[in-house]
């Protein structure tokens, strides 16, 4: 989730301090005082206060766009992560939502995804940007800078919900946030209450191949198996554990769950060919992704897909009308999917 090596060159203090000139209230994401509008507590516990709600922001991660335009408010973007144009299933659906994104004529301030340009985030003039928690350094920089920064954990579906709810309040969209989190609420209590009598155990693999990576006990990945009815294969209470074949023999997952990988990795290797869950091709992938990006409330939706692979009685035609149903509640339009 890290964005890296936040750029700071003369040009930056220059425009930070044009900026300030017309921004009186410089650091306005400090306690709540007298003369500010609106706050909501981030994922660091602090207190982001805005004079008036958020109409220009700068948003660093793909699933934080995601939660924007679920939020009815994409119009307030003026920067995105250039990974928004570059991955199909991403780009095709929110260019559904803006002709801005189907232009490719939102700024990216990045270097090739990985990397913030101070400049380009300055002169976009965002009155909040929003990233994860994980992107510690940047976030200093940023707020340095005069820019107010509300960050995101995604932890559990709990901190899930409470952070599109706060981030919400900063985007003057209280109400379509209490939807959505009103909605997704009440389905993740429909799937806790059925009872799964031999749940069946699975791995998850992370992406670009990385099969021997996977996400242990507590991490956002062994909620979402655990909301399936199903179980995390790795008993290891760390959040990315890498492991070897021997320990994947060992814990004898009855499927393997790939993100943005292949088939072929997992049938490829040869130290995994005698794994019951290979050998009874039990591996499957979760494509496209999009529909299913557990950083955001689309947890409910993974968690449901894995239910699927996990239980016969839950058909494909019962996925894809919970998956439509789902669509047009979190984005509030039909036809979407």
């Amino acid at each position: 989730m890290k964005i890296k090596n936040l750029i700071i060159t003369p040009f930056s203090v220059l425009i930070l301090f044009l900026q300030s000139c017309n921004n009186p209230q410089k650091n306005n994401n400090r306690e709540t005082s007298s003369h500010t509008d609106i706050s909501a507590t981030d994922s660091r516990g602090k207190m982001i206060s805005l004079p008036h709600e958020a109409r220009r922001i700068v948003v660093l991660y793909n699933a934080l766009v995601d939660d924007v335009y679920m939020l009815q408010a994409g119009e307030k973007i003026v920067g995105i992560p250039e990974q928004i144009y570059e991955m199909e299933d991403t780009y095709r659906f929110l260019s559904k939502l803006d002709n801005r994104i189907k232009n490719k004529s939102i700024a990216t301030p990045t270097f090739g995804g990985q990397s913030s340009n101070a400049e380009s985030i300055v002169g976009l003039q965002p009155d909040l940007v929003l990233t994860f928690n994980t992107d510690t350094d940047n976030i200093n920089h940023i707020e340095n800078l005069g820019i107010p920064v509300f960050t995101f954990s995604s932890l559990n579906d709990e901190k899930i919900l409470e952070e599109l709810k706060n981030v919400g309040k900063l985007l003057g969209k209280e109400k379509r946030a209490e939807e959505i989190t009103k909605y997704v609420g009440e389905e993740v209590k429909k799937m806790r209450a059925t009872q799964v009598t031999s749940p069946k155990k699975i791995y998850y693999a992370w992406s670009k191949g990385r099969i021997m990576s996977t996400s242990g006990k507590g991490s956002l990945i062994d909620m979402a198996i655990t909301l399936s009815g199903a179980q995390n294969a790795c008993p290891v209470p760390v959040e990315a554990p890498n492991i070897s074949a021997e320990t994947m023999y060992k814990w004898n997952p009855d499927l393997i769950v790939l993100w943005n990988s292949k088939l072929s990795d997992v049938y490829s290797l040869k130290e995994l060919e005698a794994l019951p869950a290979v050998k009874n091709k039990h591996v499957f992938v979760m494509s496209p992704s999009f529909p299913y990006d557990p950083h955001t409330v689309k947890f409910m939706l993974f968690a449901k897909q894995l239910r699927h692979w996990c239980m016969p009685e839950y058909t494909q035609e019962q996925l894809d009308q919970d998956v439509k149903k789902a669509f047009e509640v979190i984005y509030g339009k039909k036809g979407l999917i």
